[in-house]
């Protein structure tokens, strides 16, 4: 494997309908290498590609990243890894967007925000039109990002997720990182492109999600959709009363609401005081320019 060129890394579990293509625009500059894992045989790396080819390592995408990140300490050398699927449609500009508010604002555990036209299964991972990036309770396993001491800490939990799917993990790792510099960065939206949930075979649904209960009851931990603060264009924490930061996310996500009222009683409920929100340590402000 080459040493690093850049300080951020791409790792993409990709096959032959992969989206990668649309991340890479050859004569600008960007701030991350592309490590691509296929998991079947994709065409033969261009001679004059701009990224690392591994080989084809069969199975969902867990199973090769976890086995990847065994096998090659090179990652270890960036300062912040990406995790996306490969139906993930962004600018190259945009991931390395990401990586710069995502150093700025010292988060160990991020994702970019899911475009407004996007697949998705929670609220919470959608863009709010309203913050630039919020502290957060979750970031699901579609498209974390995270720092290198992060990676470390959590890579041993990759091996509970027997079919290789990672659900439940995203409930576990923030817990595990107690709830510390984690966020969801609004302004760096990337499109998910495809259904989500959908098993062609049912008996492999089922275990799924009989792992995901698993390692929730096992580790006693839970999806915590909540919003401990929300981020200005200055990089810094906004005052906000927790009724003013309720009412404030219900207008950034009204796109949502307006298709699917039952997101407001969720909302509510997540961001209320008797939920235990309050509980959470919330990282201080960091003291940055603005990206």
């Amino acid at each position: 494997m080459p040493e690093p060129s850049r300080s951020n890394l791409v790792i993409a579990r990709v096959g032959r309908s992969s989206l990668h293509s649309t991340w890479l625009a050859s004569h600008e500059p960007r701030n991350w290498d592309l490590f691509l894992c296929p998991y079947q045989d994709i065409p033969p790396k261009p001679p004059d590609a701009d990224y690392i080819l591994g080989d084809v390592i069969a199975g969902p995408k867990w199973t090769g990243i976890r086995e990847v990140l065994n096998s090659w300490d090179g990652w270890r050398s960036y300062e912040r890894i990406w995790l996306p699927d490969d139906d993930i449609l962004a600018s190259q500009d945009i991931i390395n967007r990401m990586f710069r508010l995502a150093k700025a604002l010292s988060f160990d555990l991020c994702a970019p925000a899911l475009h407004e036209a996007s697949y998705y299964a929670h609220y919470s991972t959608m863009r709010n039109r309203k913050f630039f990036a919020r502290r957060i309770g979750f970031v699901e396993i579609m498209v974390p990002c995270m720092s290198a001491t992060a990676l470390d800490k959590l890579l041993p939990t990759l091996d509970l997720t027997l079919t290789g799917w990672g659900w439940g993990l995203d409930s576990l790792w923030p817990k595990l990182l107690g709830y510390q510099n984690i966020g969801i960065m609004d302004s760096t939206p990337v499109l998910h492109t495809r259904p989500v949930g959908a098993f062609r075979d049912a008996g492999l649904g089922e275990r799924v999600r009989a792992e995901s209960d698993h390692i929730m009851s096992h580790y006693q931990c839970a999806q915590v959709h909540t919003t401990f603060a929300a981020i200005g264009p200055d990089m810094q924490n906004r005052a906000l009363t927790p009724s003013g930061l309720t009412a404030e996310l219900a207008e950034g996500w009204q796109y949502l609401l307006e298709n699917n009222p039952a997101i407001l009683p969720w909302l509510v409920q997540a961001q209320q005081p008797a939920a235990g929100w309050d509980a959470y340590p919330i990282a201080g402000t960091p003291s940055c320019a603005a990206v």
